[in-house]
């Protein structure tokens, strides 16, 4: 039998439209012209992609790595992302529960008035001058549907009852009594408590900074700027050398940061803790100017650094959330107080049994400085 290709089978019909046959042929060549440039593209996309999954993956278990110890979590990525999911919420409870709103959720539904951050400095693990004593204790204060903030310094030095004891000491050991309790989640919550109660604020998260962390965030940062109305110095406080800052806007690096909002000797611990609000309001809008969040070498570059020196006890969802409200944050506006011995301070000192100093509330308690926490945006 002989084989006779299609064309030949319908030679009349080829010869009618050999004109429109031409013109398919010639469609056709243009197709596998055009697919085979598709696949070129394909492949070149697959390729494309990845090499950002296999960059994507490591950040992904850098970042798991590390909030696992930032957040005392478990793989903490990987349940944040899931939460980030339409129906992340839900995604291991199908039945309803009667579980109470979560803070991000209030703050998803503009139910939440005003969000309350704890902020702690301390010297670190293994420091021998008190290395759990937090040297700063600052509240953040934002009015998430305003982008209004409020910073309130408490002073190391007040004199309070310490939670879950039946003695008084100074607020800066509260971190530390925790944190011998039951490490240091148990430090974030008694700080809360003890601040709320002088405060008459609700703390919804807490977190702590070391001195390295500080120098370290700065550092990658490329420094933050701050604007002197006078020249600076603190020639006898410390061990790693002297500060002397001339008058002026200039740019200072993580070492100079530190010492910077450390220094006391020369000024006094409440012009200590105005200058740590000024460089917390630096660090954040140079962190903005950058676009750090977005930026995944600065991410990795930070992540090496905050892993063993920063704690907070909100998961990384929360954290996500938490970011995208203080970067919205109008740093132009911002209210500040510092509780100090001035006539409007609102404390006086004085000495406790052993004969140290301490700060105590006017009038005998805190009813004062709760009016004032609680009004500060008025």
């Amino acid at each position: 039998m002989v084989y006779y290709p299609p064309e030949k089978q319908f030679d009349v019909d080829r010869i009618v439209n050999q004109k429109d046959c031409s013109s398919k042929s010639d469609s056709k060549k243009k197709v596998n012209t055009k697919g085979t440039f598709s696949r070129k593209i394909i492949i070149g996309l697959y390729i494309f992609l990845f090499l950002v999954l296999l960059s994507g993956g490591y950040v992904v278990y850098k970042a798991n790595s590390t909030f696992d110890k930032i957040t005392g979590q478990q793989n903490s990525v990987v349940k944040s992302l899931i939460k980030m999911l339409p129906f992340g919420d839900n995604f291991f409870q199908i039945l309803p529960t009667e579980d109470e709103v979560s803070v991000i959720d209030k703050l998803k539904n503009n139910d939440l008035d005003r969000l309350n951050i704890l902020l702690l400095g301390i010297r670190g693990i293994g420091d021998p001058n008190g290395g759990l004593l937090t040297d700063t204790i600052i509240v953040m204060s934002v009015k998430p549907q305003t982008g209004e903030l409020a910073l309130i310094s408490i002073p190391r030095d007040l004199y309070i009852d310490i939670p879950h004891r039946d003695y008084k000491n100074k607020i800066n050991e509260v971190y530390s009594v925790g944190a011998s309790d039951e490490g240091w989640q148990r430090g974030l919550r008694y700080s809360k408590e003890a601040v709320s109660h002088v405060t008459g604020l609700n703390i919804h998260y807490a977190v702590s900074v070391d001195f390295e962390a500080f120098k370290e965030v700065i550092d990658i940062l490329g420094g933050v700027t701050i604007t002197l109305t006078s020249p600076f110095s603190e020639t006898n406080q410390f061990e790693e050398g002297i500060i002397d800052l001339p008058a002026g806007t200039q740019n200072i690096d993580g070492d100079t940061a530190l010492l910077y909002a450390r220094a006391r000797f020369s000024s006094s611990d409440f012009d200590r803790s105005k200058r740590q609000q000024q460089l917390l309001i630096s660090v954040k809008e140079k962190a903005l100017s950058l676009g750090v969040v977005s930026n995944p070498v600065k991410v990795i570059s930070m992540l090496n650094s905050l892993g063993n020196h920063v704690k907070i006890d909100a998961e990384l969802w929360e954290i996500q959330e938490l970011i995208g409200i203080i970067y919205k944050i109008d740093t132009l506006s911002i209210k500040r107080m510092v509780f100090d011995t001035s006539k409007k301070g609102l404390l006086y000192s004085s000495r406790d049994s052993k004969g140290s100093y301490i700060l105590l509330p006017e009038g005998g308690n805190f009813d004062e400085i709760i009016k004032v926490c609680q009004n500060i945006f008025n």
